[in-house]
């Protein structure tokens, strides 16, 4: 045996869970030798100290195993090649360009590590965990993971070398700080990390258990620890773009987050997340949780439900919404099933609703804003929308199945509505019902079968528009049935018929010159509160006897 390699005076094992250059630093502080030279002995037979925390070259094992007698399992145990997510196939220690074939695969191990300084504090000891791209959290401290050294703004350990410069304290950062020979002296202890959220502290104890080599549940599947961590770095990678879209902001609190890293690559398309996760820990720690915590989920459906609001905030594109979300990430049969569920929400109410309806109804019947009494009794605790906005999309339904009407924005202009107020609306709502399409499908004929099908909705609103295109009226009116009104007051009266008596939606009613702002629907709201029964009667009354504007035609 080469007398570099002889057996060290006193020798150590790696303890459970330490990253080999840190131990490496203990082995020579024990024996009371540079790091250069305990470098210099590793070297022996022309050996590479690149990747020796990922894949050490099998020559640097053999030297190390000599140095302190010690087995390769223990050796390996103390880098990231044998832990779950790090596959360092094709690796060769001795040429560095084939570390491209393990980047490509997405999220390898990064420079440097990350730091939990209550564990360092501890023990002194750099864990191999915090290497691993999918850790962000100490799980034992309940404390995010520091992945920068505040003092030199790098990784933790990012020097070349395998070791730091051995005239540095242990408690010290010790990288190469604004020139040669210069080590930043920023003291570990000293460090403080932020409160863990407990969405991020579930999921960081599944990601530690799958490193621990445990089986992990997802959607009811115990999956082997690479496939639970392919899945969740899959989602990540989606609902991270996702949450870069306009309005992400209102739904998720770290969009701006992910936008800031989304702009630290200069390329068009922004960070490739799908091959480096984010920078920035807490970013990575918070998109790993909103993932794994659909993933999480009991079952599909339940999963599906999580993961569509997430789906809503696709961006129109010539693919569609199922080809942007393949597009930006890499879609595992799980996660196809999972897209394929969340997405299918909307598609699944419109087929139902264009299959054939169990009778007809004319669309003159069809109101623009569905009656309050008949929404309530039939379609209550059905959408977790606004009650106004509720039945609005019950109308649009009924002239999608009974209007025969084939997309959202049709049944919008078969209610005179404009086109666009059916898309935004069938967006708002899509989404939020509580119950199943085809109980939904059902309450919407049950609506349809309590109403009246001899009142033409259409011909009412022909009548408020001619009331509002006719002047004189109202003074008359107001002196014998709402006294005190003045005649500018005449447009609330206007909007009242056309809420009440021709169920209009209130943003199109004749009575508005501009359209209406929330001060004009306070007023009008206000001026109906204040509309005797007698009143409304008159009002009413008024409206049956006047004719309609123009002779309207309805289609059935």
């Amino acid at each position: 045996m080469p007398a570099d390699v002889a057996r060290l005076p006193v020798t150590i094992a790696p303890a459970a869970g330490e990253a080999i250059d840190g131990f490496l630093e203990r082995l020579a502080a024990v024996n009371d030798i540079t790091h250069p030279d305990l470098t210099r002995r590793l070297r022996t037979g022309h050996a590479s100290t690149a990747f020796l925390t990922v894949a050490p070259d099998p020559q640097i094992a053999s030297n190390l195993a000599a140095l302190a007698v010690l087995d390769t399992a223990a050796i390996n145990a103390a880098t990231l090649s044998g832990m779950p997510g790090i596959d360092t196939t094709g690796l060769d220690p001795r040429d560095r360009a084939s570390w491209r074939i393990v980047a490509s695969r997405g999220w390898p191990p990064e420079r440097g590590t990350a730091l939990c300084p209550s564990c360092f504090r501890a023990d002194g000891l750099w864990r191999l965990a915090w290497r691993h791209p999918w850790v962000t959290t100490c799980a034992r401290h309940k404390r995010r993971l520091v992945g920068t050294c505040p003092g030199c703004g790098l990784r933790f350990r990012s020097h070349r070398t395998p070791m730091r410069a051995v005239d540095l304290p242990h408690q010290v950062c010790g990288n190469p700080d604004r020139g040669r020979g210069q080590n930043c002296l920023q003291l570990l202890a000293d460090l403080d990390a932020d409160p863990a959220p407990d969405a991020v502290l579930a999921t960081q104890r599944r990601i530690d258990a799958a490193l621990e080599g445990e089986r992990v549940t997802v959607l009811s599947d115990a999956l082997e620890p690479d496939a639970y961590l392919a899945e969740v770095k899959t989602l990540t990678v989606l609902m991270l773009h996702l949450a870069t879209q306009p309005g992400a902001e209102e739904w998720v609190s770290w969009a701006n987050a992910a936008r800031t890293d989304r702009c630290r690559s200069g390329a068009d398309r922004g960070a490739r997340w799908g091959l480096a996760p984010p920078e920035d820990l807490a970013l990575r720690g918070d998109a790993l949780a909103a993932a794994d915590a659909i993933l999480s989920q009991p079952d599909l459906e339940n999963a599906a439900e999580a993961l569509h609001p997430w789906t809503e905030l696709t961006p129109a594109c010539n693919d569609g919404q199922l080809g942007w979300l393949a597009d930006h990430t890499t879609m595992t049969p799980t996660l196809s099933r999972l897209v394929m569920s969340a997405t299918a929400a909307r598609r699944r109410l419109s087929t139902l609703l264009d299959h054939d309806a169990p009778g007809r109804l004319t669309v003159a019947a069809i109101p623009q804003v569905l009656p309050a009494a008949i929404y309530a009794r039939h379609l209550s605790g059905m959408l977790d929308v606004r009650e106004q906005t509720g039945r609005l999309f019950a109308s649009l339904c009924l002239a999608r199945r009974y209007a025969l009407a084939k997309t959202w924005s049709e049944a919008a202009t078969r209610l005179h509505l404009p086109a666009e107020t059916g898309n935004k609306t069938a967006r708002a709502c899509s989404g939020d019902v509580l119950v199943r399409p085809d109980a939904f499908i059902n309450a919407i004929d049950d609506v349809a079968a309590h109403l009246d099908a001899d009142i033409d909705h259409r011909l009412r609103e022909s009548v408020v528009r001619h009331l509002a295109a006719t002047s004189g009226w109202y003074r008359h009116w107001a002196r014998r049935h709402h006294r005190g009104s003045h005649v500018t007051s005449r447009s609330y009266a206007i909007t009242w018929l056309w809420t009440d008596y021709a169920h209009g939606h209130i943003d199109v009613s004749p009575g508005w010159q501009h359209p209406p702002d929330h001060h004009d629907r306070d007023r009008c709201r206000a001026y109906s509160a204040r509309l005797s029964p007698a009143a409304r009667q008159a009002l009413t009354a008024l409206a049956m006897t006047t004719p309609p504007l123009i002779t309207t035609r309805t289609t059935p």
